[in-house]
């Protein structure tokens, strides 16, 4: 099925050039500051409804993941386009956006930003990039590194350490069943009676800043990425940590009854320092990375917010070391493509409304991590647009909860059909809405010369997407696996 899969995407990437070459009739503009490509320009639909000069959208951030609960708060955008005369207006998404925001969750994971963004500034081939952050998720996910992530979950019912083995199961029942509590181990520490209640969970506090400078050649189409990030990350347990568990083996007859009440309990030992002690993870101490980031760009996307062709490649190294101030020495490499094909332009150009707006979208990742590297920064995958944590998510796996895999090297691929089926106009704002199925693939291995296309994970589900006035887009998917289901709200296209 794989190899099935892998044809399938070299056909569309074929055919997408193709089709990039001979599918523009309008003519090259001529007061150009530079050369830009073709493929980059907007197409007559995006450059009618694209809006001139300066304007903000203020969104008052409602937003839900299954990890850390219902998000509130506001982000307000500020975007700078030009005038439609412009010869630039047509071949960029905008030529500032600046966005601060507020946000934090129904259980306690602020996400609070600054950013910028300026493709072809002061009308030169450079973009500068640059985001200021402050996050902390007290609900961060640990099921270890490694192939070893990639078992079916388990647990032992009502967590009796006598009590029967259930395999194969779905998240919700694992979760439920740590809750009950147990005796405690003094060999390792815990106390007499204890719940696992948060066995895979921690919490990770991260300041951190990053900035990047992009330069282009070849019309736009080819750019040189260099950039910086600078942060700290600061790890909290929850080993002895009380919150309230069912009564369960350790509570004798009243456990056995199955009486439901909850009692406050101390935690007992969790997978991250159960992993800290075995010797498998670094980084239990948390510290200070500080890395420096080179990569290299071919992209021929017309619109980088919701684009209706091309392609679009990456090569990203990213290096931490002490002599920089980071206390781990490591180096992360990844590569990742995306397609963007409109198959029914292939017949018309002017195609129905109906079919105005249709498109299939694909992407493919591999990241590797090398060196001596703490175990949060497996999970983090830098890319020149976008950056991922760990497999499972709302942006790589999205049937699987966060992180949930995680190893010195990583691969997935996501595939979407965005179809606009409706458009609106509401005091002055423009909206599409598209309907998006899409199915998501990915695993682990323990070393890059492991990797190969057998036995990896799957989701599938089905999205709505909301882009207002092009550049914004306001998203609703909903996830299922084998182990899982998901719902996600937040912004933009996860590629």
């Amino acid at each position: 099925m794989y190899n099935h899969i892998l044809r399938s995407f070299i056909l569309l990437l074929f055919f997408s050039f193709f089709h990039g070459v001979l599918g523009q009739e309008r003519q090259p503009r001529t007061d150009l500051p530079f050369e830009i490509s073709e493929k980059k320009r907007l197409s007559e639909r995006d450059f009618k409804n694209k809006k001139e000069g300066g304007y903000f959208t203020g969104l008052p951030l409602i937003n839900s993941d299954p990890n850390v609960g219902v998000g509130y708060g506001a982000r307000v955008i500020y975007f700078y386009n030009g005038e439609k005369k412009s010869p630039m207006f047509e071949y960029t998404p905008y030529r500032v956006r600046v966005f601060a925001q507020y946000f934090n969750t129904t259980k306690n994971a602020p996400y609070h930003q600054l950013s910028i963004d300026a493709p072809y500034i002061f009308d030169t081939k450079w973009r500068l990039r640059g985001d200021l952050v402050y996050e902390r998720n007290p609900n961060s996910l640990f099921f270890g590194i490694g192939s070893d992530t990639l078992q079916p979950l388990s647990y032992l019912e009502r967590n009796n350490p006598n009590g029967q083995i259930r395999r194969n199961a779905p998240f919700s029942d694992y979760e439920d069943n740590l809750n009950y509590r147990r005796p405690g181990d003094a060999g390792q520490g815990e106390a007499p009676i204890v719940s696992d209640h948060r066995y895979n969970r921690y919490d990770i506090e991260n300041p951190n800043f990053s900035a990047s400078g992009e330069y282009s050649f070849f019309g736009g189409t080819l750019r040189t990425v260099t950039g910086v990030r600078l942060s700290k990350q600061i790890i909290r347990t929850y080993d002895g940590k009380y919150n309230d568990a069912q009564l369960g083996p350790a509570d004798g007859v009243l456990g056995l009854l199955g009486v439901d009440r909850t009692f406050g309990t101390p935690q007992g030992e969790t997978k991250l320092t159960r992993d800290d002690k075995d010797g498998k993870i670094k980084g239990l101490n948390g510290g200070y990375t500080n890395t420096v980031r080179a990569g290299i760009v071919f992209d021929t996307r017309d619109f980088e917010p919701d684009p209706n062709r091309g392609v679009f490649l990456e090569y990203t190294h990213e290096r931490s070391a002490k002599a920089i101030g980071s206390t781990y020495d490591f180096n992360k490499n990844l590569v990742s493509g995306r397609i963007f094909l409109s198959p029914v332009q292939w017949f018309t150009s002017k195609p129905p409304e109906i079919l105005e707006k249709f498109v299939l979208a694909a992407r493919g990742t591999m990241i590797q991590t090398n060196g001596d590297a703490p175990f949060y920064e497996y999970r983090n995958m830098w890319g020149t647009e976008t950056n991922q944590s760990g497999l499972g998510g709302r942006t790589t796996i999205r049937g699987y909860k966060q992180d949930r895999f995680v190893g010195q090297t990583m691969a997935f691929a996501n595939f979407e059909i965005r179809w606009k089926f409706a458009e609106t106009e509401f005091w002055g704002q423009h909206f599409d809405f598209q309907l998006v199925p899409f199915y998501d693939v990915g695993r682990v291995w323990d070393r890059t010369e492991d990797a190969n296309l057998k036995n990896y994970k799957h989701s599938r589900g089905i999205g709505l997407r909301i882009p207002w006035n092009q550049a914004t887009v306001i998203y609703f998917d909903h996830a299922i696996s084998n182990e899982d289901r998901q719902t996600f709200i937040n912004f933009n296209h996860i590629f």
